[in-house]
């Protein structure tokens, strides 16, 4: 089933549903049993980010080239290991601190409504996690779009990622969206754009829909792995791959793609 088939909801909607999911776990589960939940879930998926962001370098280290078993395999390996890793040490230094098994914790009204503030703990650090993951898939969409754009198929430019990541681009700031989708900045995915027109027409000029003019082929990183990628439509890969991270830091790029609005 495809992302764009599912209803859209609006950010607030999601919010509130991550609150509401929250809220009832804690009350059910208990507070200190949420928390310690919370943390080896966040830091299980932070991790798993990480990897996820470094796992194309790491497999052109290694192999020599960008692998997807091991781009798309190592994190999920990363987010389970360290899932499995850290509860298991937090479950190791609290059993000397757990209550005997008749110890009822007393549920006051103060007390249900702390644990409803503090609901909103767990709620934050997945909405983070979720935009995060949001926004990158809506870039993704976007290179898709412009690629299939460049060719004359008929494409929705406007799609359902696209949306929820215009939409998560209005709540966050640009600081905030820099540090949890770094492989999402408008000047690598102007060049990921570039890249994947050039890979679907490569007799055909680029056109600047800014100037109208032919946009120079020294712009255009010319390698057969990046081409390749983004001919097999492995826009995601595309994005994420170290070369493009490298192409990005030549001065004569950064000044072109400065000029550019794709």
């Amino acid at each position: 089933m495809s992302p764009d088939s599912i209803p859209q909801l609006s950010l607030g909607t999601a919010v509130l549903i991550i609150f509401a999911a929250c809220a009832g776990f804690l009350l059910v589960r208990g507070m200190t049993r949420m928390i310690v939940n919370t943390i080896v879930l966040g830091l299980s998926a932070w991790i798993g980010i990480l990897v996820w962001q470094m796992a194309p370098t790491l497999s052109v280290d290694l192999t020599g080239k960008s692998l997807p078993w091991l781009t798309n395999g190592l994190p999920v390996t990363a987010f389970l290991v360290a899932f499995f890793v850290i509860r298991k040490f937090i479950t190791v230094i609290s059993r000397p601190f757990r209550k005997p098994q008749g110890d009822v914790e007393s549920r006051s009204f103060i007390g249900t409504g702390f644990r409803l503030l503090l609901a909103l703990i767990p709620t934050s650090l997945i909405c983070l996690i979720g935009a995060a993951l949001i926004h990158h898939s809506g870039s993704v969409a976007e290179v898709r779009a412009y690629s299939e754009k460049t060719t004359g198929a008929k494409t929705d430019t406007n799609t359902y990622s696209q949306r929820f990541k215009a939409a998560v681009e209005s709540v966050l700031p640009a600081s905030w969206l820099a540090a949890l989708d770094p492989l999402s900045q408008p000047s690598r995915l102007t060049l990921a754009k570039l890249i994947a027109a050039q890979s679907e027409s490569p007799n055909k000029p680029v056109i600047d829909p800014k100037t109208g003019k032919p946009v120079p082929r020294a712009i255009i990183v010319d390698d057969p792995a990046l081409q390749n990628l983004a001919r097999e439509g492995k826009f995601d890969t595309l994005l994420r791959h170290p070369l493009l991270t490298k192409a990005l830091a030549d001065p004569k790029i950064q000044k072109l793609l400065r000029d550019l609005s794709l």
